[in-house]
């Protein structure tokens, strides 16, 4: 599942505290951590469906451990 699939939605976030919310492993095939963003609720309503698959992207990497972390200032990128 990635952006350009057309069931790509809104991951569904755990509450870890004010500013921190947790994408499950079970959200994306391969994922080998979950994902944290640090953000309030107004930044994380903000952000793009193309920073959740980029976050989501970047736990599935060889080699990571622990969690995949995006910044309040998460966004996306352009690559021409």
């Amino acid at each position: 599942m990635g952006f350009h699939d057309q069931a790509f939605k809104k991951p569904e976030f755990k509450k870890i505290s004010d500013v921190i919310w947790e994408i499950p492993t079970s959200f994306k095939q391969g994922m080998k951590v979950p994902a944290r963003v640090y953000a309030s609720q107004k930044v994380l309503d903000q952000m793009d469906l193309q920073v959740w698959d980029q976050i989501t992207n970047v736990a599935t990497l060889p080699g990571i451990i622990n969690n995949a972390y995006c910044m309040p200032d998460g966004h996306m990128i352009l690559v021409q």
